[in-house]
């Protein structure tokens, strides 16, 4: 059991690290970001692999939906590398390992014996690191608002050419531009999958829970307030000042979201 846990969440993890410098290769071409991406995936499927060697005695060639659901995200991974390395297609790999990580979290923590022990541990595990992602993302859009504060004060100082110590401490304003919208860049994408598997324990323990729920609302709300932020960015529509205090006002959706933790109005009673 120890083993098979510890198999689980070395894939959990190893794929969300894939897609991070996956998302982050489609954004700014980068060959480094690329080839982990690749090299994270592969390790996905060498631990996928290594997965049903381990458990293959006991339920080949009777698959349950759990093993099937496992599988099929492994054919999918497995389709993908060959695709890529015939045709070389980045944004179609992070599009379907995007729905692979998706299955692989309802696969491997959707519980086949609702009672059972093993789901009980995988369904705690799910929720750290559901937790995890969500304060390393909660983490980068902080950082994120600190560079976009530094942006706007140092443009303030320049166009009035205050020379001070304070413009001379700060970095360029080219740079806090490429900072803060990178730490934009790492948080999108790990709040995305901290909802995918929120999702998936949510869907498990409170069924009941409406999806208008003001947690989830709240989660939404910093995800498209971010997720403009890339719009923005990406599609040269605003940069400089306009962007820098759009990040800064989509910063107060994550304190909004942390306060609605911290109320009890919602069915979260952690952040």
């Amino acid at each position: 059991m120890f083993t098979e846990r510890w198999i689980i969440d070395f894939i959990i993890y190893l794929y969300a690290l894939s897609l991070l410098f996956s998302f982050s290769d489609l954004l700014h071409p980068n060959r480094r970001a690329n080839r982990l991406a690749l090299g994270l995936l592969v390790a996905v499927w060498l631990s996928q692999s290594l997965f049903f060697a381990f458990r293959l005695s006991s339920w080949f060639p009777a698959l349950t939906s759990f093993d099937a659901l496992f599988f099929y995200s492994w054919v999918l991974i497995t389709l993908t590398l060959v695709i890529n390395a015939v045709y070389r297609m980045d944004l179609f790999v992070f599009s379907a390992n995007l729905i692979s990580f998706a299955v692989m979290a309802i696969n491997l923590f959707v519980a086949r014996d609702s009672g059972s022990p093993v789901s009980e541990i995988l369904l705690s595990e799910l929720v750290f690191i559901h937790v995890t992602m969500a304060f390393v993302a909660y983490a980068a859009f902080s950082l994120s608002a600190v560079f976009a504060a530094f942006y706007l004060i140092g443009n303030f100082l320049l166009k009035r050419k205050k020379w001070n110590r304070v413009l001379r401490l700060l970095p360029s304003l080219d740079r806090l531009h490429s900072f803060f919208h990178r730490w934009v860049m790492i948080g999108v994408p790990l709040m995305l999958l901290s909802m995918i598997l929120g999702l998936v324990w949510l869907h498990q323990r409170v069924p009941g829970t409406p999806w208008y729920d003001p947690k989830i609302a709240g989660s939404l709300l910093v995800l498209t307030a971010y997720g403009l932020h890339l719009y923005f960015r990406l599609s040269g529509r605003w940069r400089g000042r306009r962007l820098a205090w759009w990040n800064l006002l989509s910063f107060f959706t994550v304190l909004l979201n942390m306060w609605i933790s911290g109320t009890g109005v919602s069915f979260h009673r952690w952040l």
